[in-house]
């Protein structure tokens, strides 16, 4: 199943997720943990078999340079695990 994002909703969804996580001092979260929170305010559709799939997806089609790349975002290493960093 292919999804696909405009700059618009990555723009809303990043803006969303930062002043989240500086309204409640939180300093990073997993792509699932933002999976959950965007499917929870109705901004992003949870598809199996993992909630985080849409939204690692929408990161994925960011770092390839198809759409925006969102702020914050970046993928640890060794394991390549999508992080969202607050930047506040």
């Amino acid at each position: 199943m292919s999804f696909s994002y405009t700059n618009n909703q990555v723009q809303e969804i990043g803006s969303f997720l930062q002043n989240h996580m500086h309204k409640h001092n939180i300093a990073a979260m997993s792509a699932d943990e933002c999976a959950d929170l965007l499917h929870e305010r109705f901004l992003l559709i949870k598809t199996p078999p993992k909630g985080g799939f849409n939204f690692r997806e929408m990161l994925r089609q960011g770092r390839d340079k198809k759409i925006l790349f969102m702020k914050g975002a970046f993928q640890e290493r060794p394991r390549t695990r999508w992080v969202i960093r607050n930047l506040s």
